[in-house]
């Protein structure tokens, strides 16, 4: 009888034991899947803040297309790719930019985040062509000056839902380079059987308001005679300090002993320009106190003044005012006059004190435009 009972027992747990491990099985499964799946968003998640980079180099011989990934649709992030476009010798390459065109827009009128970029290259020198972003004008088109053209799509994390680019390539045939050097507007090439005139170099139509934009947009000397003398840039930046030549030279060029750094004078304008500086004003008319006086009647604060850096986009519709301002306190003497009070000595004690007033102080100055929000 009582093996008969411990029989029952035995299976009585085993049963038990049985059944928990089969409910459990499932749930530690899923478990598991649940992690892998998390581990497998992290890894993918970790692989998007990582910088994507490529480069292909691709052989011109006909016409073709490249573009940014997914286009037109949005373009992923954390970008660095690159093309290199080279084609045979006495050619040269033409781009023409798809009009559905669209990156992150720029900071400050500068592509600082999300860019294509253009650039030249030859043995000697790479000479930036230009480099684009936002999505309000589609850059122009673009003849290499070699036979080898290397193009730069940068996107960083930040996400904006633009289409990116789409630049399409075809060859020129260079054999009408030589007797066109100093008039490039007689050659004309195309795209899609359009028939485009090439840009020239020295425009003979060229007007100085036009000249003036054009050097606005550049920095430094060296950047500047890139863009206009791209095979002969690196000898005219010397012969700009040498006496060679038969350029007349003014009494500062020999008097000084050192290279004027022109890049500095330049960057002093938009630095400087517009910027918090001395400015006395009179306390009564500052706090608008009719009834009382002051010692000093006047202090010293800054306020933004000057204007904004000449050569700016827009600069003649901008305004120097206050990017921020705080109060600050100054110990003065305030004097309360009477009514009927006479110029006798000692009696105006009761009537004056030490005091503290606050006036505003400009920390920093902006440029406010018409035509643009404060950068």
């Amino acid at each position: 009888m009582q093996l008969l009972i411990l029989l029952l027992l035995y299976a009585v747990v085993c049963a038990n034991f049985c059944s928990r491990q089969g409910t459990t099985a499932p749930a530690q499964s899923g478990s598991i899947k649940a992690l892998r799946a998390s581990n497998i968003r992290r890894d993918e998640s970790n692989h998007l803040t990582d910088l994507y980079r490529k480069e292909e180099s691709i052989s011109v011989a006909g016409s073709g297309c490249i573009h940014s990934p997914r286009f037109p649709s949005s373009y992923p992030r954390n970008l660095l790719l690159t093309w290199r476009l080279h084609s045979p010798e006495s050619t040269r390459i033409q781009l023409a930019f798809d009009n559905q065109f669209g990156l992150e827009e720029p900071e400050n009128d500068i592509c600082r985040y999300d860019f294509v970029e253009v650039e030249d290259v030859s043995e000697t020198s790479t000479v930036i062509r230009g480099r684009w972003c936002g999505h309000k004008e589609v850059p122009p088109r673009i003849t290499s000056r070699t036979n080898h053209i290397k193009i730069t799509f940068k996107s960083d994390d930040y996400f904006v839902a633009k289409p990116g680019f789409k630049i399409c390539y075809s060859l020129v045939d260079d054999f009408q380079h030589a007797a066109s050097e100093t008039n490039w507007e007689s050659v004309t090439s195309s795209v899609s059987g359009v028939s485009y005139p090439s840009p020239s170099v020295t425009d003979p139509t060229l007007t100085a308001e036009a000249l003036d934009q054009t050097i606005a947009a550049f920095d430094t000397v060296e950047d500047l005679l890139k863009h206009f003398n791209p095979d002969s840039w690196q000898e005219d930046l010397e012969n700009l300090y040498t006496d060679s030549g038969h350029h007349y030279r003014g009494r500062s060029y020999h008097d000084r002993k050192s290279k004027v750094d022109l890049d500095r004078l330049n960057d002093d304008v938009k630095r400087y320009s517009c910027t918090p500086r001395n400015y006395s004003v009179n306390l009564r008319e500052e706090l608008k106190l009719t009834n009382v006086v002051f010692f000093p009647r006047c202090l010293l604060v800054q306020r933004c003044g000057g204007n904004c850096g000449c050569g700016t986009p827009n600069w003649k519709s901008c305004t120097c005012v206050s990017g921020k301002t705080v109060k600050k306190y100054h110990e003065v003497l305030k004097f309360i006059p009477e009514a009927g009070h006479t110029r006798r000595r000692g009696r105006i004690r009761n009537n004056m004190s030490l005091v503290d007033i606050q006036l505003d102080h400009h920390e920093r100055c902006d440029c406010v435009c018409s035509s643009r929000p404060p950068r």
